[in-house]
C-alpha cells in the first residue's frame, strides 16, 4: 500500500490507524474537520454537510486520485432511550455515521474500482443486536451493514474488498464528545491495538477478504 484516504483520522482509532501506516511508510490522507497533530496530507471536511464532501471528493480526484484504501471511520454517539430522541441529535448522526460514508464511497467509487482499492467501514457491535439505551447509535451502524454488502456484491467482480468493521468499546474520547456520556473507559480496548487488526486486514493478500468482523472487548 501507498496512499490511505481516513475519515475522522484526527482522534481516535482513526488516528490511530493513521500512525501505524505512517510508520510503515504509508501516505495518509486525513479527512475530517480538526487539524491532526501529526504530519499527513488533509482534507478539512465537514462530514455532515453534502456540499463539504463534495469538495472533498473532488479534492482527492484532483490530487489524491491514486489510492489504495479508503477507511469509512468517522462516527459521534449518542445514549439515550429511545423515548429521548432528538431530532437535531438523530439528523447529525445519521449524516456522519450513515449518509457521509455512504455519499462519499459514491463520489469516489469509480476510481476505488480503478484503483483495485480496498474499503473499510468502521460499524461498531452497538450496530450487531438492539439496545435500548443506544436506539440510534446502533440504527446508523445498521446501514453501515446494509450499504457494505451490497457494496460487496457490486465490487464482487474486482480485486477491490469491503470489510464491515465492528468493534466494541475502546478508549477513546468518543463518549467524552457526548453531553451524557459519562462512561468509565479503563476496561474498554485499546484503540491502537484495534487499529493494528484493521491494518492487518489491509495487508492481507488481494485473494483474502475479511467480510466481515466482529471485535469484542474481554
Amino acid at each position: 500500500m501507498k496512499r490511505v484516504l481516513i475519515t475522522g483520522a484526527s482522534d481516535g482509532l482513526g488516528r490511530e490507524l493513521a500512525r501505524l501506516c505512517i510508520g510503515e511508510g504509508i501516505e495518509v490522507v486525513c479527512i475530517s474537520r480538526s487539524q491532526p497533530d501529526y504530519s499527513c496530507e488533509y482534507i478539512k471536511t465537514d462530514l455532515a454537510v453534502e456540499e463539504s464532501i463534495k469538495k472533498c471528493a473532488d479534492e482527492i480526484k484532483d490530487k489524491y486520485a491514486k489510492f489504495d484504501a479508503l477507511v469509512n471511520c468517522a462516527g459521534v454517539i449518542s445514549i439515550g432511550s429511545p423515548e429521548e430522541i432528538d431530532y437535531k441529535e438523530l439528523d447529525n448522526l445519521m449524516k456522519v455515521n450513515s449518509m457521509a460514508p455512504i455519499f462519499l464511497t459514491s463520489q469516489l467509487l469509480k476510481l476505488i474500482k480503478e484503483n483495485e482499492a480496498d474499503i473499510i467501514n468502521v460499524g461498531s457491535t452497538a450496530g450487531t443486536k438492539g439496545k435500548s439505551a443506544e436506539c440510534i447509535y446502533g440504527a446508523s451502524k445498521w446501514a453501515l451493514q446494509g450499504v457494505s454488502k451490497s457494496l460487496q456484491d457490486d465490487l464482487a467482480k474486482t480485486k477491490c474488498r469491503v470489510t464491515m468493521f465492528n468493534p466494541g468499546g475502546m478508549q477513546t474520547k468518543l463518549f467524552d464528545k457526548h453531553e451524557e456520556g459519562k462512561v468509565s473507559t479503563a476496561a474498554f480496548m485499546s484503540p491502537r491495538d484495534v487499529a493494528e487488526l484493521m491494518l492487518y486486514i489491509l495487508k492481507l493478500p488481494k485473494k483474502m477478504e475479511i467480510s466481515e468482523i466482529l471485535v469484542n472487548k474481554k
